[in-house]
């Protein structure tokens, strides 16, 4: 009786621990919201969380990786609901620096193994953050600020998340988690944008749209252009449209059929969220992504069945007036008029940039093209043309140097994942989600001439993180192969001995995550 006792009391000790633990802390989270208000209430309750965050993110940072991603996702919408004149992609610095230091945190404790970062896109990715870095000292520049405000999504997010997720996710299974939190933030995109169209647009959607301006690009003669949680239509559309290719490819691959089902699932409704959105251009993303797959493929059926599709849906949109009654289709129909009013006064504006960046061969420097230079150059001559495509931007404030180093960087990432696709990987399913990523990347590219999305907020991340992908590859084909062979082993053999062709191509042991 006594040693029940004991043991009782031994047990009840740390649960009056917990129960004065979360007293105590109602009692601070009352007292911050009675005394200090909404904002400093709202920041101490959320403080159990960060601290739940911290922990598991030290334990396992692919964890905190992942966190960024939806981070990532919603920033945009924070800002338009919440964050209203906050400079939101401080959000995003914020979550990037916290994996810096999740990183660096776990180096004082255990070994990172850094070479996992050891990189083409590394190296690719360094260059230009150095040649961005070096744009500071363009003599064209008028103002440092736009090139602190530019520089970061231009240059520091694409090195630093590419590092980052080469050396927090250098395991296979953290390439289909990816693969299925991505598709949940599809879902919820496109289940928004459908709020927006039935249900109708909230205040703070309708202050955007008619105070400050949103509707002349979003409510137009052809219907209203959805943009859901991202920063606006052209946005939305480029993400459903990567989106939409990535995992109707990923499907292809899986197995389980129920996992076939989920994520074609995500694909029709991502085509749909990109249709809504009235961002022609985008419908260049599977255009695009859908040719690159079929080469890809290098299955004869396929490539067949792939050219008849894409040449079937051409056809359809640009040599017939069916279902001319539907605002969608007669939207996506007039993507291919080369007539069209809005493109022709897009060609115009080229050649208004052209005359004016002939003595410019390193650009106008960073954050000084287009509209948003306005703020820093606001009687400069650039400033007042708009820019309307990534490519046209990255001229404007890089000159042809720069425009032909990005452009090259693109190439070599797209070409060498396309190499390791076709030539060097192994497993099928790695090799199909390889090349669905490198598929969905090339569309948006390709779309990027028309409008500025490529390394806007939140695709930009998204695309970052699957160049990364594509490059630890080979580092998950030999993975997949060593556990193949484990799992075939015969106790007291060597692994190396059932697959001599293997000995130069398997590590002697993964490094420990």
């Amino acid at each position: 009786m006594e040693l029940h006792g004991n043991i009782t009391a031994s047990l009840s000790i740390p649960r009056i621990a917990v129960g004065l633990l979360i007293a105590g802390g109602v009692t601070v989270i009352a007292y911050a919201f009675t005394h200090y208000g909404l904002p400093a209430g709202a920041a101490v309750s959320m403080l159990p969380i960060g601290l739940c965050a911290l922990w598991f993110s030290l334990r396992n940072p692919a964890v905190s990786m992942l966190g960024m991603l939806v981070l990532n996702y919603f920033i945009m919408y924070l800002g338009r609901e919440f964050l209203h004149g906050v400079p939101v992609g401080l959000i995003l610095d914020g979550a990037i620096f916290f994996n810096v230091a999740m990183v660096l945190m776990q180096a004082l404790v255990q070994r990172v193994e850094w070479r996992r970062a050891a990189t083409g896109v590394t190296l690719a990715s360094a260059i230009w953050m150095i040649y961005c870095v070096l744009e500071l000292f363009n003599p064209q520049s008028i103002s440092p600020k736009g090139w602190t405000m530019a520089i970061r999504s231009l240059a520091f997010y694409f090195f630093l998340i590419v590092v980052l997720t080469q050396l927090t996710m250098a395991r296979y299974k953290y390439l289909k988690a990816m693969l299925v939190v991505w598709s949940v933030l599809t879902l919820v995109a496109v289940l928004k944008a459908l709020v927006q169209k039935y249900v109708g647009f909230n205040a703070a959607e309708n202050y955007w749209l008619f105070v400050e301006g949103g509707s002349v690009t979003h409510i137009i003669y052809t219907g209203v252009r959805y943009f859901s949680v991202y920063s606006d239509a052209a946005n939305f559309g480029a993400g459903m449209g990567l989106a939409m290719v990535v995992f109707s490819i990923s499907a292809l691959y899986y197995e389980n059929r129920w996992m076939k089902i989920y994520l074609l699932a995500v694909a029709a409704a991502a085509c749909y969220g990109m249709l809504i959105s009235g961002t022609r251009s985008a419908l260049a993303v599977p255009f695009a992504g859908y040719a690159v797959f079929v080469v890809l493929s290098r299955n004869f059926r396929m490539v067949i069945a792939g050219v008849i599709l894409i040449i079937g849906a051409f056809i359809f949109l640009n040599f017939t007036s069916i279902g001319q009654g539907n605002s969608i289709i007669r939207r996506a129909r007039s993507a291919f008029n080369t007539q069209d009013a809005s493109f022709q006064v897009r060609l115009e504006n080229q050649d208004r940039i052209r005359a004016l960046m002939k003595d410019k061969p390193f650009g106008a420097g960073l954050g000084h093209g287009g509209g948003k230079a306005k703020v820093f150059a606001p009687n400069a001559p650039l400033s007042q043309i708009p820019t309307d495509s990534w490519f046209v931007m990255i001229w404007v404030e890089t000159g042809i140097v720069g425009l032909l180093l990005h452009i090259g960087i693109l190439l070599y990432i797209l070409g060498r994942g396309a190499f390791l696709v076709a030539f060097r990987l192994r497993n099928n399913q790695l090799r199909g989600l390889t090349a669905a990523l490198i598929s969905g990347i090339s569309g948006v590219v390709v779309m990027s001439y028309g409008n500025e999305v490529l390394g806007q907020i939140p695709t930009g991340a998204i695309i970052y993180m699957s160049m990364a992908f594509i490059f630890l590859s080979p580092r998950f084909d030999k993975e997949l192969e060593e556990a193949e062979l484990e799992k075939h082993a015969v106790p007291g053999k060597n692994l190396l001995a059932l697959n001599p062709r293997s000995r130069t191509a398997l590590p002697s042991t993964l490094a420990k995550e």
